[in-house]
């Protein structure tokens, strides 16, 4: 951990047999995992170690149905945006890391936005999308420091590999594309759980 004598437990695999999937036993593994360490106060937050495309849907449906609970992830705040109140509770009474509750503020966020309202909407959209180009942008400031230590003809040759706008902007718009429809299922999956409970 962090902090001296923190802990951050680290889900490496996890595997539902064939027969036993779609059953929701992949969610109650998971939520039986999370309730066995949220009694510890040494926890810090619960880790996964490169998780697979299925883990992802797993936990973003877990977590998205744990968060949505919280008093942070009010409509009235989700609409106000991201906040270091939603990292907290999310740390504090799931031991969500900071990122993860991020991803679910984003996808509580898209069940409370309208897409009948269009500048509801591309707000949504552009909180996204800066979230999803931060890298660039960082990438942009080490490409301007180098570019002022190299001769122009070096750093030209530097930047043959490199990402243009354009293609940066399409790229963009694929990710977040991809991520929205994403966003949706687990939405749609959340939803299906709770007209079943």
């Amino acid at each position: 951990g962090r902090q001296r004598n923190m802990k951050r437990p680290r889900i490496s695999q996890m595997l539902i047999l064939p027969p036993y999937q779609r059953q929701g036993l992949g969610a109650a593994l998971l939520n039986t995992l999370y309730r066995n360490y949220l009694k510890d106060s040494s926890v810090v937050d619960i880790t996964v170690e490169d998780p697979s495309e299925n883990f992802v849907r797993l936990r973003d449906f877990v977590d998205t149905q744990n968060c949505v609970k919280l008093p942070a992830f009010s409509k009235d705040l989700v609409m106000k945006g991201f906040s270091e109140e939603m990292a907290k509770a999310a740390a504090t009474e799931l031991k969500l890391c900071k990122k993860q509750a991020r991803r679910v503020y984003e996808i509580v966020r898209l069940s409370y936005t309208s897409l009948s309202e269009p500048d509801v909407y591309k707000s949504y959209r552009v909180d996204v999308k800066r979230r999803l180009n931060a890298p660039y942008y960082r990438e942009q400031r080490q490409l301007e420091k180098v570019r002022r230590a190299l001769k122009p003809e070096e750093f030209a040759a530097a930047m043959v590999n490199i990402t243009d706008r354009e293609q940066r902007l399409l790229l963009l718009e694929k990710q977040f594309t991809e991520l929205e429809n994403h966003y949706r299922k687990i939405l749609e999956k959340v939803a299906a759980s709770a007209g079943s409970a």
